[in-house]
């Protein structure tokens, strides 16, 4: 096995960082562009699927960043067309259904439709569409700085180092 220097392994690893940032930005990204109102919805939603109550909900907790993050990189151009599509009807959806607007309804209200939802009341790309939002809200909720340290009881590097503990014999 041959030394290899600090300077050497420095050099190495800043050209394999880079080559690493030259395959990845190959032009694949998706952006997803939400519209005003369907960001709002998606932020309607998120705040139904884990509301505010003494602890933070979904929507303080920045969670819409996360899953508008993990739509954009993870998931193709057409479910990403998909979740635009139904965030866009959401609101016509929750009127007719409901006879009141989606800012309007009380919580319960919401609850309903997002259920309503699920069970394919508004067809199997809506239903596929409410399913991926909530996991990705559940999986953006459950990673949070304040979930996995207040309720998790996360530590970042579990165990402690003291050098100077007395050994007895």
């Amino acid at each position: 096995m041959s030394n290899i220097s600090r300077r050497q392994w420095v050099k190495g690893m800043a050209l394999a960082s880079l080559g690493t940032l030259a395959f990845h930005s190959n032009g694949k990204a998706n952006p997803i562009a939400l519209a005003i109102s369907e960001e709002q919805t998606l932020h309607l939603l998120m705040g139904t699927i884990i509301p505010e109550s003494s602890i933070p909900g979904a929507v303080s907790l920045g969670v819409p960043v996360f899953v508008r993050t993990m739509l954009q990189d993870c998931y193709d151009k057409t479910a990403q067309e998909q979740m635009k599509m139904v965030l866009s009807k959401v609101p016509t959806w929750f009127q007719e259904g409901i006879k009141k607007s989606i800012e309007q309804a009380s919580e319960a209200e919401k609850e309903q439709f997002v259920f309503q939802m699920e069970k394919g009341k508004f067809g199997d790309v809506a239903t596929k569409s409410i399913s991926t939002l909530k996991a990705l809200t559940i999986q953006g909720y459950m990673s949070t700085e304040y979930v996995m340290t207040e309720h998790l009881h996360y530590q970042m590097a579990p165990g402690f180092w003291n050098p100077c503990v007395p050994v007895k014999k």
